[in-house]
């Protein structure tokens, strides 16, 4: 019965971690679309400057220890207050840092505004220091319910504040507002209805705990966080905050597609492999029917980005938005390979091997640091190339150790892969006959997104696709359920 609860409680989780997910970026992207009419690029780029300040401040602030709580099988309340008082103290430590350092930030960039916008929008890390415990305690106790819920009302009224603040001209304070309110509502909801207080309490003994698990994750996570960012730093400092506020917008329309489809091959493929680490093969097999059903949908969405590229920026955010076409058809192709990229990681954290996950950030990063240095003495397209480039070169290196301990590395599983790049391939073909059909660019995407969907399906049933038949198999199941 408990087991029976338990799978209950998974499948339950699962269901609310995709509402979360796909409901969340849903509205952001209706959101997002309405702001991007109403500012500038400027608007953009000025936030985009702030991005790897906000996001390395983000790493340090949680330390791991959300991690290290969900892994602690003999967890008390004592771990959640500790916790709770060390995330506290890092944010404001982390904000007095980013305040006094504000002038220093506009100066860097040569944008005065940047002081009043870093001394605000720094604010959310205090904010969300309040939600990491909460948020942590209902993922162990598989409440994705409450979190779904959370992220998408904070969404929705932040985000509704935040247009109606850009439709009366207050420009980047629109888009500062929406982030510091988004995360304000989140972390009240949690409080109101998560139903916990922090004892008063701080254990030495549960810190070092703790920490001991956290940091190896934090190292990993702030070389990670600070490559995901450089490139935000190298064109808002070699290039025009116009031009960043383009690499931004086509850096979101790449990653959403992507992001989402790894989000849920790591949700559902960890604990599934998992079960297997004992067995190779089996390890192996698991490995393929859980990978290709979610490629097999993202590869011709990403596809269908680079080929339909200029109408769908044209007519969902107008053509003052048109450079950066380019950039998202670039971005595209280098979001082919993440999540394969990813799973292989995890490959590696189910055969309990985190110390070759560092090893390996060690030696890639340099790398990618090298090809955006470079890139930064040429211009924007540059950057998107090399960031592409370097997309496939981390999935070249992540192979390695799964061709050393599971005997499948890049070939065997880019084997497994290449049908799919081939009808997505012969699908771009035909969608761009659109453009000898129509000039205008909202038929071009509409006529293009249909075109694309059924000679898809069709390649996919005439050359009686495994990845097809196998999601078939799962929707009828689903459906049955």
């Amino acid at each position: 019965m408990g087991q029976i609860s338990i799978k209950h409680q998974a499948a339950s989780g699962m269901v609310w971690t995709a509402v979360e997910r796909f409901g969340s970026q849903i509205v952001q992207f209706i959101i997002g679309i309405v702001l991007a009419r109403l500012l500038l690029p400027d608007d953009y780029g000025l936030i985009g400057m702030l991005a790897i300040f906000m996001a390395i401040s983000q790493t340090f602030l949680d330390c791991g220890f959300a991690n290290a709580l969900i892994q602690k099988k003999d967890r008390d309340e004592i771990d959640y207050s500790t916790v709770f008082y060390f995330n506290l103290a890092a944010a404001l430590i982390l904000y007095g840092i980013l305040f006094f350092f504000a002038p220093i930030i506009a100066d860097f960039y040569n944008q005065p505004i940047l002081i009043e916008i870093t001394r605000v929008y720094s604010l959310t890390l205090i904010v969300n220091a309040l939600s990491i415990v909460q948020t942590a305690r209902l993922s162990i106790d598989l409440d994705f319910k409450l979190q779904a819920k959370a992220s998408i009302i904070s969404i929705l009224i932040s985000g509704t504040i935040g247009i109606v603040l850009a439709y009366n001209g207050f420009g980047v304070w629109a888009l500062v507002s929406q982030g510091l309110l988004s995360a304000s509502i989140r972390t009240m909801i949690l409080w109101i209805c998560g139903n916990w207080m922090p004892l008063a309490v701080f254990s030495k003994t549960s810190f070092r705990s703790l920490f001991s698990f956290g940091s190896k994750l934090l190292c990993s996570s702030l070389i990670n966080t600070i490559y995901q960012n450089l490139s935000t730093i190298i064109i808002g400092k070699a290039f025009q905050t116009a031009e960043l506020g383009y690499f931004t917008r086509a850096n979101q329309f790449a990653r959403l597609p992507s992001d989402s489809a790894t989000a849920i091959i790591i949700k559902v493929a960890y604990p599934i492999l998992s079960r297997l680490q004992d067995n190779d093969q089996n390890l192996v097999d698991a490995y393929t029917q859980l990978l290709r059903p979610p490629v097999f949908l993202l590869y011709p969405v990403l596809f269908l980005l680079i080929v339909l590229a200029h109408p769908l920026i044209e007519c969902f955010i107008g053509t003052k938005w048109l450079p950066c076409v380019p950039l998202l058809q670039i971005l595209s192709l280098g979001q082919l390979w993440a999540p394969l990229t990813n799973i292989n990681l995890n490959l590696l954290y189910v055969k309990g091997r985190s110390d070759l996950v560092l090893k390996l950030e060690f030696i890639k990063k340099p790398i990618a640091f090298a090809l955006l240095l470079g890139a930064a003495f040429c211009n924007v397209y540059a950057v998107c190339v090399a960031l592409a480039v370097y997309d496939f070169i981390a999935f070249a290196f992540n192979c390695h150790y799964t061709d050393k301990f599971l005997n499948f590395g890049f070939l065997s599983q880019f084997r497994q892969i290449l049908p799919i790049i081939g009808y997505s391939l012969a699908m771009s073909v035909v969608v761009s006959s659109v453009y000898f059909i129509t000039e205008s660019p909202c038929l071009q995407l509409i006529a293009g997104t249909i075109i694309g969907i059924v000679s898809y399906i069709a390649m996919s049933m005439l050359f009686h696709d495994r990845s097809f038949q196998e999601l078939k198999i799962q929707l009828l199941n689903l459906i049955g359920k």
